[in-house]
């Protein structure tokens, strides 16, 4: 992977850890949040959302 890519990345993990941090997610299961993979983030952000609409 390219240094850029790399670096899109990382900076959509650190949109996605703030969206969830804001939605008062800090861990899924025994993980912080910077463990989890991008994929696994944006699952959690979208059960989260789910949730919420559900409310």
């Amino acid at each position: 992977m390219t240094k850029q890519a790399c670096s899109h990345i990382q900076c959509k993990k650190t949109s996605m850890i703030d969206l969830l941090l804001d939605a008062g997610v800090y861990k899924k299961g025994n993980k912080q949040l910077y463990e989890l993979t991008l994929q696994e983030l944006e699952s959690e952000y979208e059960a989260v959302a789910q949730q919420r609409i559900s409310q």
